[in-house]
């Protein structure tokens, strides 16, 4: 659903995926909108800048404030509930510094204490999307490159992402301004968010679950996630 033709409503649901993906490939192939409509919540699947349906620009300066770019995409006025992967968590996490009251719950996937963390990869990974060359890069990064590519984004905006200047910049006093509820799900073989007690303990009202066997982009197409998601956000029983 665009956010930007819905109406506001304490319902609504905002779902953003994590750097490579869209809001195509992480939420509604998964099922997700699908699931919260059937439970009375409206899904707003948000597309990152540089991701999917949104403009596919190759300057790193347009993307030097993402969560203002999300911000302009809500809905006015009414608490939200919000779910993120990986960079769309850290980026719903500063929205909620930003705005206390803008949130009723959130959940983090695939986010720890790499929160506090540059990219590690960013910029090696930026020059295989750049050139198209990945012969000689890491395995991880040539995983990440056609993970992005695959889910039908743009190789040169996904690098002018990557290359934007740091943001969002989360430390742990800011986040003693998220007054929502806050739920991290992490992948027991996610090296990228482990460990995610270091941004729990940030965090003033906060759950962890760790799910077994899951790595870091298998997270949106887990159903244990999403259950726990849609639990959490009073969807469905936890139970």
């Amino acid at each position: 659903m665009n956010p930007e033709s819905a109406t506001a409503a304490v319902d609504g649901v905002v779902l953003l995926h994590g750097w490579g993906g869209s809001a195509d490939s992480d939420w509604e192939v998964n099922g997700w909108c699908r699931s919260l409509a059937r439970r009375g919540r409206t899904p707003l699947a948000v597309d990152l800048p540089g991701h999917g349906h949104r403009p596919q620009s190759h300057d790193p300066g347009d993307y030097a404030d993402l969560a203002s770019e999300i911000m302009a995409a809500l809905p006015d006025g009414g608490r939200l509930d919000s779910i993120g992967f990986s960079l769309g968590a850290k980026v719903l996490l500063e929205i909620a510094a930003r705005h206390p009251h803008r949130f009723r719950r959130l959940v983090a996937g695939g986010l720890g204490g790499n929160v506090f963390a540059p990219e590690p990869l960013g910029h090696e990974l930026a020059g295989v999307l750049e050139t198209g060359d990945g012969a000689e890069a890491p395995a991880a990064v040539r995983e990440l490159a056609q993970y992005g590519v695959g889910n039908g984004n743009d190789p040169l905006a996904m690098a002018a992402v990557l290359r934007r200047a740091a943001n969002p910049l989360l430390t742990p006093d800011r986040l003693t301004r998220v007054r929502c509820p806050v739920l991290l799900v992490a992948g027991e073989n996610d090296p990228v968010a482990r460990p995610v007690q270091t941004l729990a303990d940030a965090l003033p009202d906060v759950r962890v679950r760790v799910l077994a066997g899951v790595a870091h982009l298998d997270l949106p197409a887990s159903a244990e996630f999403q259950r726990l998601a849609l639990a959490f956000l009073g969807a469905e029983s936890a139970h």
